[in-house]
């Protein structure tokens, strides 16, 4: 459950404001060195009418979008949904003109198909997936297509007043359009006295730009309910009828300054079923617990008068649910609703309930990561503050107003611990916050407010939860949490759950790999003999900032993808994809997963989709819409305009080091003959930078150019992956022959460049005697000691390098083992060593960091000779 509020808008306004002017000059430099996206043809695809259907029936729909030359078909992302192309048939002959004589044109247009026929299984499970458009240009953007369990109709016009309210049935479910500011949708249905009917209204969440407003009526004019906004821009309200009869529905869009095609919703009427909360809703993986469902026409639900919603009392059952216990399952977010970023890094499954009527809507439940406690809810005042066990996760709820739930846990000098709530993110109506005190000194630790991270404006991370803590126990004791809401005042109930999680460090990540246009929907197009790149995101926790290689799987023929390297503690890397110049033309789906170490120990992830809903101003900075998708896709098409490749001249630099990239483009195009814009790709150029972080041109009689690569003195050692982008116009013909102006603009990725960062040191060197002392004809044991860096755990030699006027003074060698940070060596003087200071001795610790090359960091030191 997902949602969305004024409150919210205004405080995700004001956090752009500041993040705007906090970052405004690496902005404005980002800005200027970014060259125009591309607007060669690709396919986008808009609406689809209608955006859903009843399992086991057959629908046609209709499209709209950009670029939608010869449809080919419709790819879902439940592979049992088949969509056939409703091709139109030839046009009578015209009795008036006389069959021509001539030859008949050697190839015939493609039909003029404007509508598909979808079957939907019986099979099909209710909820949201996606469908994307297939044609010449490759495949779409995904747009939410809804499988539900009651029979649907399309909306009617005109329906826009009380005496032309089109009528349907109860158990329902509407497809409709407010197709202009002033449209007001009327429905009428007839319902019997004592039914508690739900009114849903789905917009936002299924990719809609529709912010509706619902009002309910009786047949005598009297509004019973009115609802917005119950869940981002989606409606809902519910009435028990008070008598048999007529009641209307009024839904239009709530400023009447919007409307058209793209304004689309589902409107449900039914008797069945509606989740508003789970709690607890954060369960063991494997595990059975036993939980609350709150909500509306529950099966064996009864009415609990302290769970209201919009002065509706609730029902709630009690129910057992066993979470998936398969260990893969527990990696993933298996959710058939909205997903919004911040939403989208979760570990979870759905739960649905029936009744006779249907099947409910879904609501996720999350995994936990340590024991789960559920609140006693007789924790208000930190004299009643609930002990708890760490590790755990507490489930809660801000479930009155006023609420302020304490807790007590005890914690060890030096334990380290990670605080982090959840709420907004599990789509609670929250602004959550919380502060940790010491009781024994009467003070707080710290207060921690909204998390203001985000990954970047492509994918808007940005939640009202407070930012994970890491609390390093300062003494022992027993510390106490308080955990509210900034809006707990005015606003609680059953829709206000949380769970916080205190446990030691778990560091971990997720991934979310989006096509490349930055600001309007796109899926990745690759071309014959080019290469394309998806945008992978990294939301790092828990102090995790290793290295993660990305790879792909399930790659049609023709096509590659090396194993590329998201660099260390960055949060934005490039995965480019290459096409053969004979690649057959394919659209499907594709895997990424992500594969990293910690502590010597595996992490590996599926990569999770994502795309942008609607296009926002390019080069503008400015957040975009964006969901998380149900699968990762791939279009492969004609030839590539051009190609571009990159060699560095040192595939092995050290911290503060420079290299040389040579770049080569080749025209493939007999019509392509403009100079190519290049410069790097998704690389934080505060740890490499390439040619002084501008573009350079290849004008258009060159094919070849310079860039100089300086990895900056701060950058983490380890394996870097380099790409360029290239950009250029490209001259293309409309389907009469004619150019096309503009003249489209073309980006493409070089196949990407690896580059190995060595470091100037990989440790610290010490004698824990520093300058020793050692008798004639004796010898004495010397103790050297390392501070590694870098979480290098190898191995280390160790050698004496005794200076020439030491004569009769030797020293042996030795070997720090991996893992180990000290060792000895035995220092000797000859019997005939003149006594006195020897000075200028090198101690030398050296290791390979990649394998290869020798990395050595040395001390100096000074022996004493004695009799």
């Amino acid at each position: 459950m997902f949602r969305f509020s004024f409150g919210a808008a205004m405080r995700r306004t004001a956090f752009l404001i500041a993040l705007l002017c906090a970052t405004i000059s690496a902005a404005t430099a980002r800005a200027q060195q970014q060259l125009p996206g591309s607007t060669l043809p690709n396919p986008r695809l808009m609406t689809l009418v209608p955006c859903g259907g009843k399992a086991g029936t057959t629908v046609e729909v209709t499209f709209t979008g950009t670029d939608l030359d010869e449809p080919q078909g419709l790819f879902f992302s439940h592979a049992a949904i088949k969509a056939d192309a409703i091709v139109p048939p030839d046009p009578p002959a015209d009795p008036k003109k006389p069959p021509m004589d001539k030859k008949p044109p050697d190839k015939k247009a493609p039909p003029a198909i404007t509508k598909f026929k979808i079957t939907i299984p019986a099979d099909v499970p209710p909820g949201f997936h996606d469908v994307r458009f297939i044609g010449k240009y490759g495949i779409s953007n995904p747009r939410t297509f809804v499988v539900g369990d009651l029979p649907e109709v399309q909306e009617k016009e005109p329906n826009n007043d009380v005496n032309e309210a089109q009528r349907i049935a109860i158990n329902s479910t509407v497809n409709g359009a407010i197709s202009a500011p002033t449209d007001v949708d009327y429905f009428v249905f007839t319902g019997k006295k004592g039914q508690r009917v739900v009114v849903s209204c789905l917009a936002s969440s299924i990719d809609s730009r529709l912010r509706p407003a619902m009002e309910f009526y009786d047949a005598k004019g009297r509004q019973l309910a009115y609802n917005r906004s119950y869940n981002e821009h989606d409606a809902l309200l519910d009435c028990t009828l008070p008598d048999d009869g007529d009641y209307f529905i009024r839904l239009y869009e709530f400023t009447h300054t919007q409307g058209n095609a793209e304004h689309y919703y589902r409107l449900t009427v039914s008797t069945g079923p509606w989740i508003d909360a789970v709690h607890p809703s954060v369960i063991e993986p494997g595990k059975t617990a036993q939980v609350t469902v709150y909500g509306r026409n529950l099966p064996g639900g009864q009415p609990d008068p302290n769970a209201v919603i919009d002065g509706r009392v609730l029902e709630r059952v009690i129910v057992s649910v066993t979470a998936p216990t398969d260990p893969q399952a527990q990696k993933r977010l298996v959710y058939s609703g909205h997903v919004p970023p911040p939403s989208a890094f979760l570990d979870g499954f759905e739960y649905r309930i029936r009744n006779n009527d249907g099947v409910s809507n879904p609501a996720l439940l999350t995994f936990a990561r340590a024991p789960v406690v559920v609140e006693n809810e007789a924790n208000d005042t930190p004299e009643t503050a609930q002990k708890v066990p760490v590790p755990c996760e507490i489930a809660g709820r801000i479930e009155k107003k006023h609420d302020r739930d304490w807790y007590a846990f005890s914690a060890k000098k030096g334990d380290v611990l990670v605080i982090d709530v959840l709420s907004d993110r599990l789509g609670s109506p929250t602004d959550m916050y919380f502060i940790l005190r010491n009781p024994a000194t009467k003070s707080d630790v710290t207060e921690q407010d909204d998390n203001t991270e985000v990954l970047g404006m492509k994918f808007f991370t940005r939640s009202d939860d407070p930012p994970p803590y890491r609390f390093v126990v300062p003494t022992d004791g027993e510390y106490q949490l308080m955990v509210s809401s900034r809006h707990a005042d005015v606003l609680a109930g059953p829709r206000h759950i949380y769970r916080v999680r205190i446990a030691p460090e778990m560091p971990d990540f997720h991934l979310v790999v989006m096509p490349p246009a930055n600001d309007h929907p796109d899926a990745c197009q690759l071309l014959q003999a080019g290469g394309q790149y998806f945008t992978v995101f990294a939301w790092r926790t828990d102090g995790f900032t290793g290295p993660i290689t990305l790879t792909a799987d399930g790659l049609p023929k023709g096509v590659t993808c090396p194993p590329q390297i998201l660099p260390p503690g960055q949060k934005q890397a490039t995965l480019v994809v290459s096409a053969a110049a004979d690649a057959p033309a394919w659209t499907g789906e594709i895997k990424v997963k992500g594969t990293a170490t910690n502590k010597g120990q595996p992490l590996v992830r599926e990569a999770r989709a994502g795309s942008i809903t609607w296009p926002v101003p390019p080069m503008q900075n400015i957040p975009t819409i964006s969901r998380l998708d149900r699968n990762i896709v791939l279009g492969v098409r004609d030839k590539a305009p051009w190609t571009i490749t990159a060699t560095i001249d040192k595939p092995a630099l050290v911290q503060g080091e420079k290299g040389n990239l040579d770049v080569k483009v080749a025209r493939l195009s007999p019509d392509f003959k403009n100079p190519i814009q290049v410069q790097a790709l998704d690389l934080p150029p505060a740890l490499i930078a390439i040619n002084n972080n501008q573009p350079i041109t290849i004008a258009a009689d060159k094919t070849d150019g310079k860039m100089a690569v300086d990895v900056r003195a701060n950058t983490p050692p380890g394996e870097y992956t380099l790409v360029l982008r290239s950009s250029a116009p490209v001259p293309l013909k409309d389907a009469q022959g004619k150019p096309k102006n503009p003249v489209p603009n073309g980006v493409l990725p070089s196949a990407p460049v690896k580059v190995m960062v060595l470091p100037k040191a990989l440790a610290s060197v010490s004698l824990v005697t520093q300058n020793p002392t050692v008798k004639a004809g004796m010898e004495s044991e010397i103790v050297v000691k390392i501070t590694r860096m870098y979480e290098f755990a190898g191995e280390f030699k160790v050698q004496v390098v005794v200076p020439a006027g030491a004569k009769g003074v030797t020293a042996t060698e030795a070997v720090i083992p991996a893992g180990k940070d000290e060792a000895k060596f035995m220092l000797k003087a000859a019997p005939d060593t003149a006594p006195g200071a020897k000075n200028d001795f090198v101690v030398k610790a050296t290791a390979s960091y990649d394998g290869k090359t020798p990395t050595t960091q040395e001390v100096k030191f000074n022996v004493n000779v004695v009799k």
